[in-house]
């Protein structure tokens, strides 16, 4: 592989990444109240209520905006990363139970799981991104 279509595999894996993470944190704004419901119901966090949702949202779209840009690569990969393995760490048993709506949806979580964890892996690799452009650019 070339590259240029390395880097631009990497740079599709990234922004479609950053559509489906960026879905999941804009719901802490415009649906706080699922917000509450994920960590009351799903992880059996019932300290976790809505007033929180903006405040994690916030640190979510701030992530998200490093993380698209591929601005500090190692910190805002490995970050989204890891906040996506904790999400799918949490939600086995559902996926275990995959058979009941609407648990199967959250399969949707494993294979970009999957890909947030390759690209952290190709995370020097990625020259389109804002670290491999300064990477590229002469001293």
């Amino acid at each position: 592989m070339t590259n240029i279509k390395l880097s631009a595999s990497l740079l599709i894996i990234r922004l479609t990444i950053a559509a489906f993470f960026g879905a999941w944190a804009s719901l802490k704004f415009y649906r706080p109240e699922w917000f509450e419901n994920v960590f009351t119901n799903m992880y059996g966090l019932g300290f976790v209520t809505q007033d929180l949702s903006s405040y994690v949202g916030i640190a979510q779209m701030l992530l998200l905006a490093l993380f698209t840009v591929g601005l500090w690569r190692t910190f805002s990969y490995a970050s989204l990363a890891l906040m996506q393995g904790a999400g799918v760490l949490g939600s086995i048993p559902n996926l275990m139970n995959y058979t009941n709506y609407p648990n199967n949806l959250m399969w949707t979580a494993v294979p970009a799981f999957g890909a947030a964890v390759a690209l952290f892996i190709m995370r020097n690799e990625d020259s389109f991104s804002v670290d491999g452009m300064r990477k590229r650019s002469p001293e």
